[in-house]
């Protein structure tokens, strides 16, 4: 199934309005993902009644000597708001983009800051 992109919002040290939009449920729980640079943080808000996970999968292709490398996974208690990241090469996919994968789409929210150069 296709994952629905998340743009990444410029962080700029004027500030910003975070935006953040709801994961994609019908993808679950492969949900999004976002273009990166290497410099991008996640920021993900539960406003559900219990804990849910992302997962951020490392490619396999940047597996050193071919060892099993785990993917990243950050679990957000209910009701907290979480920032993820930067995430480095090894969380490249072959398209050039991070992916996100959720336990669960209810009441999840995210967004994706590029950090300035």
């Amino acid at each position: 199934m296709a994952r629905t992109a998340i743009t990444p919002q410029a962080l700029t040290r004027a500030g910003a309005e975070l935006v953040l939009g709801a994961v994609d449920a019908t993808a679950s729980p492969n949900g999004n993902s976002f273009p990166t640079n290497g410099r991008e943080v996640v920021v993900i808000k539960n406003a559900d009644a219990a804990s849910h996970t992302c997962t951020i999968p490392v490619n396999p292709a940047a597996a050193p000597d071919g060892l099993a490398v785990t993917s990243r996974q950050v679990v957000v208690p209910a009701g907290k708001t979480y920032v993820a990241g930067p995430f480095g090469p090894e969380y490249r996919q072959a398209d050039g983009s991070v992916y996100l994968n959720w336990d669960s789409a209810t009441s999840m929210t995210a967004g994706v800051l590029r950090l300035p150069s």
